[in-house]
């Protein structure tokens, strides 16, 4: 179904525009305010329909081109390449006051320093077509892979390496990894940067161990780009969606990086999760520092390798940090031996387990919650209330569940002191927010 002549009066989360005729309201994707536009109807969900543009009759002020990029449009990695980067911004800020309106005001938005090539961190699929090997990004809503010759949003020597790993594949022969029939061995080539050293790690995740001519691609690699310091062969035989597994073989170097935010080194492994932009980073803990008074008691939830913990380590009393996973705790005790900080520890616990035994053992000024995009568990947050923790810290890459759970922090008599966005994902959508509560009651 094609409606016609659809006026777009402004965007909301996840980046679609939203317009309204008699149907009701239609979300139409990669669609700007002022575009009047024919679309097509691609999904219906009661009054509400998700459309693609069929032609612009009249395009927005914002509207440009995407000169950076030559496959923007089908690749699946950015969704404003098209729109200045003020323009984005000014959408981010617009999407933030929407979902917290009965919160207002917002603090304007932080933006990033570096809103291109800014990505400390890829994973690109490796795909066959027409028996050429090719690595790059997924289309929108599938997983055929679209390869580029410059990607705009991750460092440049990224798409050079992948250049040299294609010719390997060639010359190789390897067998590339195909998802319906779940044969071959290459799946995914991968890449970790540190922004402040600039050194380099590669990983070629494959189904198997028996990946041929190691020697010959590991001398090329290195000879040709020094700051390459680890190459990892990973090992992932399951069929799914998750691109890493369990077992690797280290092919050349280390499997790690040390990268800084601040003063602050962080030894990163090749799995660790990390911010994806260290620009916009270093503003957001600079942030959390500021809303930590001198000698608070923390605790940093779903702390990670301890990035925020140790980050705000030298204005707080004491830092006490909460992760599920065992290996990113390690990496955690490591960092903080790096940095010789005296003041943190980190538990490796769900945070719903740990929390209660940790706010019973002592007196809790402020907690700093990072979690997962799913938000928090509803038993966490009225751990908290009973607890009356003086101060709330949310940090979300998911502005949805974390309105979900700040309604719920509200109900149990906390308050919203500030509310602040941070653009961590230019030329997409993805907006983090920063929310800081205090307890009332």
């Amino acid at each position: 179904m094609i409606i016609k002549d659809l006026e777009i009066k402004k965007v909301v989360f996840k980046g679609f525009g939203l317009g309204f005729n008699e149907l009701g309201a239609v979300f139409v994707e990669s669609a700007y305010p002022g575009d009047i536009l024919d679309v097509e109807v691609v999904d219906k969900r009661s009054k509400t329909h998700f459309a693609k543009i069929d032609k612009i009759i009249k395009p927005s002020k914002m509207r440009g081109e995407a000169s950076r990029c030559e496959v923007f449009g089908t690749c699946g990695g950015c969704n404003w390449l098209d729109i200045s980067y003020q323009n984005q911004l000014v959408l981010k800020q617009k999407i933030i006051e929407e979902i917290f309106a009965k919160f207002l005001p917002v603090d304007p938005i932080i933006g990033s320093a570096t809103p291109y090539h800014y990505r400390n961190k890829s994973f690109l699929p490796i795909a066959s077509r027409e028996g050429k090997a090719v690595i790059g990004m997924y289309q929108k809503r599938s997983h055929t892979v679209i390869s580029h010759n410059s990607c705009a949003i991750q460092p440049e020597i990224f798409d050079e390496i992948s250049k040299e790993v294609l010719a390997y594949i060639m010359g190789s022969k390897v067998k590339i990894y195909d998802e319906r029939s779940q044969k071959g061995i290459l799946r995914h080539l991968g890449f970790r940067y540190s922004a402040s050293t600039q050194e380099i790690l590669v990983i070629l995740v494959c189904k198997n161990r028996k990946l041929p001519f190691t020697n010959i691609l590991v001398n090329k690699l290195t000879s040709k780009f020094p700051q390459i310091k680890g190459i990892i062969q990973n090992i992932n035989p399951k069929f799914g969606n998750v691109i890493i597994g369990d077992d690797e073989k280290i092919l050349y170097g280390q499997d790690y990086l040390i990268d800084t935010v601040g003063e602050v080194k962080y030894k990163l492994h090749y799995r660790s999760f990390f911010q994806i932009n260290n620009s916009t980073t270093s503003r957001l803990y600079d942030y959390v520092k500021r809303c930590i008074n001198n000698d608070d008691v923390v605790i940093d939830a779903y702390s990670g390798v301890g990035t925020i913990g140790l980050y705000i380590a030298n204005k707080a009393k004491e830092v006490i940090g909460i992760e599920s996973n065992v290996a990113a705790v390690n990496n955690a005790k490591e960092n903080a031996e790096l940095n010789n900080i005296s003041n943190c520890r980190f538990h490796a616990d769900l945070v719903e387990n740990k929390i209660a035994e940790i706010c019973q053992e002592k007196n809790i000024d402020a907690i700093v919650f990072d979690p997962p995009r799913k938000g928090l568990e509803e038993s966490i947050i009225e751990l908290v209330g009973k607890k009356k923790i003086a101060k709330i810290i949310y940090i979300s890459c998911n502005p949805m569940t974390q309105k979900r759970d700040i309604d719920n922090f509200i109900k149990i008599g906390y308050r919203i002191k500030k509310i602040q966005p941070f653009d961590m994902f230019p030329q997409t959508w993805h907006i983090e927010n920063v929310i800081e509560l205090s307890y009332e009651n």
